[in-house]
């Protein structure tokens, strides 16, 4: 009994490596534009869910729901080679349940993905993304096995016939994977660029006036920037697997109710006139204080010429939005009429990153990011009220900014000589505006008012700073609160993101040191 725990030790142990060796090779041809197998898996997961599960997972984890995901995904492929390690280390088990083990998770991941998340994942290259970690890992598990159990303490020798047939399926795999490859578009998605590259607009005809910055505020040491780099810029998607758009495939279409649908190639696109925009989008489940909002200036073209163009016929109640990978959402038709509303291919002078909706995204103001649909492909005119794909889940549809102010700086240990100690951060209302932001540090019961640097533009965030001086040494609770354009303050109710956005002020709980 003692030599067949090792034995099975062995197996698993070997499993398991030439599993992760596979899982390793297929990420690395993610690289290449297919998609990884286990982000297939784990989007066909994502979009079976029903609502009443996703949203509380989403709700409870946050940012962490993807990655735990993928993790959990990665976590079962690697059980499952140490389960085939398992059955091909006991000669007592037939070489076609070994085989059947063995190709499960590679099988599961394409159909699965097939079945559920066809809009999203392109069916050859997960394909061949999963032949190549199929032949890798029995392959893998063939030719370190053998040697593996021949060290150890069991006498007993692995079998030619079983090292034969998982090497005979590996080869399989690897023969469709290379037969796939001809059919794929894997070649041209890596020559035809997925956007972050230096450009201008052809055709500008309005350019943002950016004010200038404050120096007070601009030299804080953890102040947000006024423009957010693109590799700083939040993301949050419903994809595990981003859209790789061919852009000479690639077509934006005006329909629905129009007198005159049209589409545009992306060339035509940006043939139009196009104006810039300074724009910060703010997700809708940033919490308060959270870090799920970022500025930019953007190019684009207003989709109102894109809809006078097609002449919307009346009646027209929504503009509905669909993405490449089938996300949907909508606006109304007097938001989509908006100058302010826009078709976004450029972000802080370089083509949309891939991230971030390459080739082309909309821009709506006043309203939160998960309405901002990314990889554009269709923009349809109804005379309805289109419920998108967040909607369905119960989120706000009018999704209107909530006013709310986070505090950048400073850290929560702070050593005091006496003076005024610098509280900083950022406030947002959308298009409304910030007219004031205040602070507390005696639980709310007075308010001070902060400094405001003028805002970079007219739908963008506004810093603020603020001198505080202490009462003395110990803890102490800053608090702020912003309020809007129009007058009206943040309500200091503090509610969850879902469904309409997170309210309440947000606080920094402090440790005064002196010294």
């Amino acid at each position: 009994m003692g030599r067949f725990d090792r034995r099975a030790r062995t197996g698993m142990l070997v499993g398991t490596l030439a599993m992760f060796f596979a899982l390793d090779v297929a990420f690395l041809l993610s690289m290449a534009g297919m998609p990884f197998v286990a982000d297939s898996l784990g989007q066909a997961i994502i979009d079976v869910l029903p609502g009443f599960i996703s949203i509380p997972l989403i709700e409870a984890l946050h940012q962490w729901a993807k990655i735990l995901l993928v993790v959990g995904v990665v976590a079962l492929f690697l059980i499952d080679g140490a389960a085939t390690g398992l059955l091909a280390a006991s000669p007592r088990q037939r070489t076609r349940v070994l085989l059947g083990v063995g190709l499960l998770p590679w099988l599961a991941a394409f159909v699965l993905a097939r079945l559920f998340s066809s809009q999203r994942i392109e069916p050859v290259t997960s394909l061949i993304d999963a032949a190549v970690g199929a032949a890798v890992f029995l392959g893998a598990l063939a030719f370190i096995l053998p040697s593996a159990l021949e060290r150890s303490a069991d006498t007993e020798p692995a079998s030619p016939g079983r090292r034969r047939a998982l090497l005979g399926t590996a080869a399989i795999a690897a023969a469709i994977a290379i037969v796939s490859l001809p059919l794929s578009r894997v070649a041209a998605i890596g020559s035809g660029g997925l956007g972050n590259v230096t450009a201008a607009a052809r055709r500008l005809r309005t350019r943002a006036e950016i004010a200038p910055a404050d120096p007070a505020v601009d030299a804080l040491p953890g102040i947000t920037p006024r423009i957010t780099a693109n590799e700083d810029h939040y993301t949050v998607d419903t994809t595990l697997v981003k859209p790789r758009v061919l852009i000479d495939e690639w077509r934006l279409e005006i329909k629905g109710l129009v007198e005159s649908p049209f589409s545009l190639t992306y060339d035509q696109l940006l043939d139009l006139e196009a104006v810039e925009q300074l724009h910060t989008l703010e997700c809708i489940s940033n919490y308060v204080g959270g870090d799920l909002i970022s500025t930019a200036l953007w190019t684009g073209v207003p989709l109102r010429d894109l809809l006078d163009r097609a002449q919307v016929k009346p009646g027209a109640y929504d503009v509905a939005f669909t993405s490449v990978d089938g996300y949907t959402d909508s606006i109304p038709i007097a938001k989509a009429m908006e100058d302010r509303t826009l078709v976004a291919y450029l972000m802080n002078g370089k083509t949309v990153p891939q991230d971030h909706g390459y080739p082309a995204r909309m821009l709506v103001p006043n309203i939160y990011g998960m309405k901002n649909v990314k990889w554009i492909r269709t923009i349809e005119v109804v005379n309805y009220d289109f419920i998108g794909y967040w909607q369905q889940q119960g989120w706000s549809d009018a999704a209107p900014v909530n006013t709310n102010a986070r505090i950048d700086l400073p850290s929560r240990n702070i050593r005091w000589t006496g003076g005024a100690i610098t509280v900083a951060g950022i406030a947002f209302a959308g298009a409304r505006g910030i007219s004031k932001v205040e602070l507390s540090s005696d639980g709310a019961k007075t308010w001070a008012p902060a400094s405001l640097e003028a805002p970079i533009g007219a739908l963008a965030w506004t810093r603020w700073r603020f001198d505080w001086t202490p009462t003395g040494a110990g803890p102490a609770k800053i608090i702020v609160r912003a309020t809007d354009g129009t007058g009206n303050a943040e309500t200091p109710i503090g509610r969850p993101p879902y469904p309409d956005g997170a309210t309440g002020y947000d606080s920094l709980d402090v440790t005064i040191q002196r010294g």
